[in-house]
């Protein structure tokens, strides 16, 4: 069994800001992969998810670590 791929979608409050491969989504950003490591984690969701129940918004960028091979299920290509 080879390497788990993962895809990474980054969100502005409800906004999809980019989607894609980590290397994709740093260039896109104009980010270092540390920067996208910190927005992809746990509790910068939960940080944020509590600043939208709170304000009705969002101000932080979000990333969310998708794998490849749940996508590629979920779509019935595999």
């Amino acid at each position: 069994m080879g390497v788990p791929m993962y895809e990474y979608v980054v969100y502005k409050g409800d906004e999809v800001i980019c989607a894609g491969t980590k290397d994709e989504v740093v260039k896109k950003l104009g980010i270092n992969k540390n920067n996208l490591d910190s927005i992809a984690n746990n509790r910068t969701e939960k940080r944020e998810a509590d600043a939208y129940e709170r304000n009705g918004y969002s101000k932080r960028m979000v990333a969310v670590k998708v794998s490849i091979a749940e996508l590629q299920k979920e779509l019935g290509l595999v």
